[in-house]
């Protein structure tokens, strides 16, 4: 929570606007909108203009958004947005063509996959997700809390899901890949672990080769070392959470085993594919040897 307060102020700053907005205490909404978050990535840097222009139309939308921010109070209820349809917005769109011209460079998906996605299943499996991690994992289901503002969900063929550093606070969302509740349950594990590594990486820097390119099994093609530091540090949370439903709840389905062996398995690959390449700073090498004692544990729980 401190480290979100920190990144509210520098957004807040950003956009040349002040943080209390009101609430009670002087508070701000736990999780920034991501709307906030794109327009201070469209700022220039140390610029105190909410916006390159600067326009009144520019001010009054950044207006609208912080109020719309705050509307929500202390703890704002996650906002379900769906792609092509009238209640996506400009900073919504932006992020949904990025994620689409991506899927078809690396798949080769024609425009006939991508359409107005069909929320009401995806929704259902969804809310239940997040249900069972406030059961099972009550942490990581406030970790979700304080982080995701709005869940967009997208038809786009193979899309699973993802994060965008410029709109932090969302999550895009395949409906087609949600086809179960534990589907969703992995996805959200999986997307709020990249806002967490965001977050602290907004703070400190865990590699000095970030840039370097890396080999690891969540991609078909070779990705930035920082990528693969991203990619250890989801399985993990996948991993661990999707344990924790097996041995929690009895009546967990049998595709959470699989999904936990299947995570487990990724990431003890992508944790040998960095050894021999990340270069850590201090602060990263002792994150990474926190990384190994839980894929340990992690291991040892699962041959046990």
């Amino acid at each position: 929570m401190s480290l979100i307060r920190s990144y509210q102020r520098a957004i807040f700053k950003r956009l040349g606007l002040d943080l209390d907005l009101g609430l009670p205490g002087g508070q701000s909404p736990s999780c920034l909108h991501p709307g906030l978050v794109w327009e201070a990535t469209q700022a220039p840097a140390g610029s105190s203009a909410p916006h390159p222009a600067g326009t009144v139309a520019d001010r009054e939308r950044i207006a609208d958004l912080v109020r719309s921010h705050a509307a929500g109070g202390l703890m704002p209820a996650l906002e379900h947005v769906g792609a092509g349809t009238q209640s996506c917005p400009d900073w919504c769109l932006r992020g949904i063509r990025e994620l689409l011209t991506d899927v078809q460079r690396f798949t080769g998906a024609d425009d006939a996959e991508f359409g107005v996605p069909n929320m009401k299943e995806a929704t259902e499996h969804l809310e239940a997700a997040r249900e069972t991690l406030r059961r099972v994992w009550p942490e990581a289901a406030l970790e979700t809390d304080l982080l995701i503002r709005v869940i967009v969900f997208v038809r786009a063929g193979p899309f699973r899901s993802a994060t965008l550093r410029q709109t932090f606070g969302a999550v895009y969302l395949g409906t087609e890949s949600v086809e179960s509740t534990a589907a969703a349950f992995e996805a959200l594990l999986h997307e709020t672990g990249h806002h967490a590594l965001y977050l602290r990486n907004s703070f400190e820097t865990f590699v000095t080769n970030g840039d370097a390119l890396v080999t690891h099994p969540l991609r078909p093609e070779p990705r930035p070392v920082a990528g693969a530091v991203h990619a250890a540090h989801v399985l993990a949370r996948m991993t661990y959470g999707l344990a924790r439903w097996a041995a929690v709840e009895e009546t967990a389905p049998p595709e959470i085993s699989e999904r936990r062996d299947n995570a487990l398995e990724r990431l003890q690959r992508t944790i040998a594919a960095l050894k021999p390449v990340a270069e850590w700073t201090d602060r990263g090498r002792l994150y990474f040897e926190d990384l190994l004692k839980w894929e340990q544990e992690l291991t040892d729980a699962r041959v046990g």
